[in-house]
């Protein structure tokens, strides 16, 4: 199985939409392989309809939202359509036929983690998804610092709090962990998958709960 590269987004415009659908019919015509496209974007569908029926067995559609409000993603996640336009773009997707996937990440610290995957659960859809996939929010570079600033400028300061909390590790750990639990409170055995990179003080934990769907990385 192929899985698109997260750093590219596959359907980000509708010239990349054409580059994915010509990358995706060569890969269709000579293998057998299943390719796996998840994306930021409300074009998945453009995707969808551009490539032969034939093929549709074999094609996964996922687009990525760790957030449902659409004001609050657009403080950190500048560039991408609203959460609102990605999950209507994956309804159609599944009200059509085709195979999917949930992605929920990343998603930012909760008052209540619980009552956060249960609307995610809804809002996904996610007894129409093969599998579902989650990740909380990881420090890549100076990410967690961009997304902090872009939180306040956007007004959301007792999310920027929340996430300036979970900077220190052994929170960050903490917050994680709840953020597994809710999700693995919902989804039956082998649905989900939860990414989490552990290190040697917190592997044995994670690594006790992989049979509710954590991924060790």
């Amino acid at each position: 199985m192929i899985y698109s590269s997260p750093l590219v987004d596959i359907a980000a415009n509708m010239e990349l939409v054409r580059e994915t659908v010509d990358a995706c019919n060569t890969i269709l015509e000579l293998t057998h392989w299943q390719i796996r496209l998840l994306s930021k974007s409300n074009l998945l569908p453009q995707i969808a309809q551009r490539i032969a029926s034939s093929y549709h067995d074999r094609l996964i559609f996922g687009v990525s939202t760790g957030t449902l409000d659409d004001n609050l993603a657009r403080s950190f996640e500048q560039g991408c359509p609203f959460p609102s336009k990605r999950i209507a773009s994956l309804h159609w997707l599944q009200d059509h036929g085709f195979r999917t996937f949930g992605m929920i990440c990343p998603s930012l610290p909760q008052k209540d983690y619980f009552e956060f995957a249960v609307q995610m659960h809804a809002a996904i859809r996610a007894e129409k998804c093969e599998h579902v996939w989650a990740e909380v929010i990881n420090v890549r570079g100076d990410s967690m610092t961009r997304t902090v600033a872009g939180l306040r400028a956007g007004g959301f300061n007792d999310e920027a709090d929340a996430l300036e909390i979970v900077r220190d590790q052994s929170r960050w750990e903490i917050y994680a962990r709840k953020t597994f639990r809710a999700h693995a409170e919902i989804y039956p055995s082998g649905k989900l998958r939860f990414l989490q990179y552990v290190n040697p003080k917190t592997r044995a934990w994670w690594a006790q709960e992989c049979s509710l769907g954590a991924i060790l990385l």
